[in-house]
């Protein structure tokens, strides 16, 4: 996805991006179970500063938030407002004082400029527009030892199951909703993508594991900084 359009549609898409999540990747395809273990293989957090790209509204927050404690922090990270601004109100609402937001490109991540301990992306680097470049940045910030750990489709379709059959209604639900461009939901250039996406991984990280759901499509990375 071009970045103007990351922008685009995710600041029409925010005021109904949560509900839209809880139906589609809770309730039907139950993958939000998932979230909460690819935090977990960050480890020992407490006292971390943990970067989060792609936060959007804040799903992973309550899962960061006791896990850092009063001497940890979050950097959420996101390039729409509309997403901000709805995690903003999630904060306040929660009274958390230990995340700061940033408004930012995930290629570049520019804005980021201090050591990261942990990083996680969940549904967000497969639709950057350079994941090479992002997962370059990623490791350039973090500490030696950091760890590493991300949740995302490496196909747009599984290769059997119910989901298989449903993919041209979701294909569609998803390009309305705004959440996804043609080009992120074409199975051909996301799997190159995240060849791309593993080589480097695999020249900057250690002790890569990787693990798999949705019959395929979905993928769990983990590792961590030399």
């Amino acid at each position: 996805m071009k970045l103007h359009e990351v922008s685009e549609n995710y600041d029409s898409a925010a005021r109904y991006y949560d509900r839209l999540t809880d139906i589609v990747f809770g309730r039907i395809l139950k993958l939000e179970k998932y979230r909460g273990h690819t935090i977990d293989l960050l480890g020992d957090l407490d006292g971390a500063t943990v970067l989060d790209v792609g936060c959007g509204t804040g799903r992973n927050f309550p899962l960061l938030v006791e896990r850092v404690g009063k001497q940890g922090k979050i950097i959420g990270v996101d390039y729409s407002e509309g997403m901000l601004e709805q995690a903003q109100r999630s904060i306040r609402t929660e009274g958390w004082r230990n995340i700061e937001l940033i408004c930012d490109d995930a290629a570049r991540l520019d804005r980021v400029t201090e050591p990261i301990d942990a990083v996680t992306a969940i549904w967000c680097l497969g639709i950057v527009y350079d994941l090479e470049a992002s997962l370059n940045r990623i490791a350039d910030l973090m500490r030696p030892g950091g760890r590493f750990a991300t949740m995302d489709f490496e196909k747009s379709r599984p290769d059997k199951g119910l989901l298989r059959w449903l993919y041209p209604v979701y294909r569609i639900v998803l390009q309305y909703a705004g959440i996804d461009s043609p080009e992120d939901l074409d199975n051909a250039k996301l799997e190159a993508k995240w060849a791309r996406g593993k080589g480097v991984l695999r020249e900057r990280l250690i002790g890569l594991r990787e693990e798999h759901y949705l019959n395929g499509a979905g993928m769990i990375i983990e590792g961590r900084k030399s």
